[in-house]
């Protein structure tokens, strides 16, 4: 199965770093990034293709609305700009949480059970994943047709791993059977597994926390 990164969690996360607390919440981007495995909580997309200075510290709860949420490190996401700005201030009214709509996060919900990828777009499950696609515009033209991109990239990387890790099988099929020539095949095996390392590290921002 082709590795497709825009996945939403089956369950609750449950934070596990604990950092130190601080007065300007700006300073908890790198604990967020590490908590969040590179990937904007919200649309899925990993940091590593658009970089680090593409994401921000998204407040679940408003900043305008709980200001003593501010520098709260649970109230904190992982979110890319782009997200974050369409969120901005969005908080349900009363109404709307008696109709169940809201923008689910993953520490207080099962994202999966809203929100669901079919490859580049989402699909809306619940009326809280209806106002979240709303809300987010998460399948704006723009974003669907980045995350086409980053899917063809992605397929293209793990063709050329493909190829590269049968390159070294059969270089270590030619080693076994000769092995008076072990130098010069050891030397092309080395020049392979560096090409394989170097695209395994592309793939990798590409994928952002999803395995590879």
């Amino acid at each position: 199965m082709p590795l497709n990164p825009f996945r939403y969690s089956q369950s609750r996360y449950r934070r596990k770093l604990s950092p130190p607390s601080y007065s300007d919440y700006s300073r908890y981007k790198p604990f967020l990034k590490q908590e969040f495995t590179s990937q904007y909580v919200y649309c899925r997309l990993p940091d590593g293709l658009k970089g680090e200075d593409s994401f921000s510290v998204d407040h679940y709860h408003p900043q305008s609305k709980f200001p003593d949420l501010v520098t709260t490190y649970a109230n904190l996401f992982y979110a890319c700009s782009c997200c974050n700005r369409r969120k901005g201030a969005f908080w349900p009214t009363d109404a709307q949480w008696r109709a169940k709509q809201f923008i689910p996060n993953p520490c207080d919900h099962v994202m999966f059970a809203h929100l669901r990828y079919r490859s580049a777009r989402v699909e809306t499950r619940t009326r809280a994943g209806e106002l979240a696609e709303r809300v987010l515009m998460l399948n704006d033209e723009g974003s669907v047709e980045y995350r086409e991109l980053v899917l063809s990239v992605i397929a293209v990387l793990e063709e050329k791993k493909r190829r590269i890790q049968e390159t070294i099988r059969r270089i270590d099929r030619r080693l076994s059977a000769s092995p008076e020539q072990a130098e010069q095949f050891m030397e092309e095996k080395a020049s392979a597994e560096r090409d394989l390392a170097r695209v395994e590290h592309h793939l990798s921002r590409a994928a952002g926390g999803v395995p590879l």
